[in-house]
Formats: C-alpha cells, structure tokens, sequence
C-alpha cells in the first residue's frame, strides 16, 4: 500500500556524497543506502534507521485511511 507523498517525507535513498549518521554518528560512505530526514536535513545508515522509517510509513498510510483517502 502507498501513501500520499510529501516533500518532507523521509525517504530510503542512495548517498551521493559523504556524510555521518545522525543516530549513530559513523561515517556515511557515497553509495551506500540510507534514509534520508528531509525536515531535519538529516541521513542515516539503512540499518540504524528503518525501524523509525517503517512507523513513519505505516503512520502515513494511517493518517490517509482515516481521511479517506484509500476507498
């Protein structure tokens, strides 16, 4: 199931550049799959941060079931 999509929705992407993890404060090599926090411009590694992802998700597509988005 999907949901209505929003700029400052997090999103599982590629890095194209360097950084650090916001939860675990490890490097963030260019390439690797992370999720990306649009609202905070923050990104983590795929494995510190799906768990928070996936209840964002499933928190989403909560809030369009109860506006009756899906019929």
């Amino acid at each position: 199931m999907s949901h209505t999509h929003y700029s400052g929705d997090p999103r599982q992407i590629t890095a194209r550049f360097p950084s650090t993890c916001h939860t675990c404060g490890m490097p963030i090599k260019k390439g690797e799959t992370i999720i990306y926090w649009p609202n905070g411009k923050k990104a983590g590694h795929y494995d510190c941060d799906i768990q928070d992802y996936r209840q964002s998700i499933a928190s989403f597509e909560d809030e369009d079931r109860y506006n009756n988005v899906y019929h």
